[in-house]
């Protein structure tokens, strides 16, 4: 069994140590350097910390990897936020919330990095995604964030994506300038909002109850966060999210 005790480690890595200071720009939250693991569903087995198989109330510090396989968790963290991490992903704990692979939603003050983008938010609830080769996607929920690159954080170009908003292809060197914002469809959304990051868990999110009403007024009618999904009209299941 994995101790929950443990000191934090003397040598974060250099990208570790860069994201950090890329992120006294853009900060304005406390730095994130405890994540306890608060739920496992699926195989308690697979969840792990620093190639360690982590059980419920251990904790991942200061650049410390937390991966999972066959399983889902929810992590808080010690500014107040929390998150959830779908199947097959991986996170890096540290000023931001460095998503290498898989899913992550967050709620709180968390900040996120992904594919090179630095991602500032205030009480934002959003979704991280990153595949195989480091493609990533950001999908905000609820609020809003700013997105910049990592190398230029305090960019005063930066973009404001808004709820019901995302982005996709970050990649490594992409420009701002060549960031497109779409809408999310209320088909993507409610996708999202009653898929595994929601469904199962014993408790919310911070301030998940507000999905409910971003739904309602950028949709209309709209399925409860957390309930089954919606049976599309002609059966075939909105793809491109999980």
């Amino acid at each position: 069994m994995r101790s929950s005790l443990k000191p934090i480690k003397s040598g974060v890595s250099s990208l570790g140590v860069a994201l950090i200071i890329a992120f006294t720009a853009i900060e304005a939250i406390a730095q994130i350097d405890l994540a306890i693991l608060t739920e496992i569903l699926g195989d308690n087995n697979e969840v792990f910390i620093e190639n360690q198989v982590a059980q419920e109330n251990d904790d991942a510090t200061l650049g410390e990897e937390v991966r999972t396989e066959q399983a889902r968790a929810q992590i808080d963290f010690n500014t107040g936020a929390a998150g959830r991490m779908s199947e097959n992903s991986s996170i890096v704990v540290g000023q931001c919330l460095e998503v290498q692979q898989g899913f992550l939603v967050a709620s709180g003050p968390a900040n996120g990095c992904l594919s090179g983008f630095a991602i500032g938010v205030q009480g934002t609830i959003y979704l991280m995604s990153a595949d195989e080769d480091g493609v990533g996607t950001i999908n905000v929920l609820e609020g809003e964030i700013q997105l910049a690159t990592q190398d230029n954080p305090d960019d005063p170009n930066a973009l404001t994506i808004t709820a019901g908003q995302r982005v996709t292809q970050l990649t490594q060197g992409l420009a701002l300038a060549d960031i497109t914002i779409e809408q999310m469809t209320k088909e993507e959304y409610e996708a999202i909002i009653t898929g595994p990051l929601f469904r199962g868990y014993e408790n919310p999110l911070p301030d998940q109850d507000k999905i409910n009403e971003v739904c309602e007024r950028l949709y209309g009618d709209c399925v409860a966060v957390g309930s089954e999904p919606r049976q599309p009209p002609n059966g075939t299941p909105v793809r491109g999210l999980w």
